[in-house]
């Protein structure tokens, strides 16, 4: 038995969203499986349509279960119609993991530090050709074309 964090978003639109729910809950708690924590998130916008959506229901588990109620989870919910995605998370294997049913990994801080200010003495782009004969930088010319005499 490994501890999982489970999520998956279904389509608001369903027939029946709650029995759904129950379905998907069942495969994870089959052979001893536990739920230990559920939370609901609700109906919220996508930043994107999925599956022609533009809004889905979101719920969050953690879950003490087995590889094999993973993968049938994983199984039923390609399955499934109106399963619209799921993540599956092994927080085991997870260095500094916040195990949390409140927030989304992307809301956790110090996942990646802040950017600094950049060191001062990068190169600059210069469009002038630089010409060191006299220390100073001469504008670049073209050449005129000469002018073409049509022969007789």
């Amino acid at each position: 038995m490994r501890k999982y964090e489970v999520m998956y978003i279904l389509n608001p639109d369903a027939a029946d969203l709650k029995g759904l729910q129950t379905k998907l809950h069942k495969i994870l708690e089959a052979n001893g499986g536990k739920i230990e924590e559920y939370g609901d998130w609700g109906v919220k916008d996508f930043s994107y349509p999925i599956k022609k959506k533009t809004k889905g229901y979101y719920g969050v588990l953690i879950v003490n279960t087995t590889a094999e109620n993973i993968d049938e989870f994983i199984r039923i919910s390609h399955i499934e119609k109106d399963v619209l995605r799921t993540l599956v998370i092994n927080t085991e294997k997870e260095k500094n993991y916040i195990q949390s049913v409140v927030y989304a990994k992307t809301e956790v801080k110090n996942d990646k530090p802040e950017r600094g200010e950049r060191k001062p003495g990068g190169k600059r782009f210069d469009n002038r050709r630089n010409d060191r004969h006299d220390g100073e930088a001469v504008e670049r010319t073209e050449p005129k074309a000469e002018p073409t005499v049509a022969a007789e």
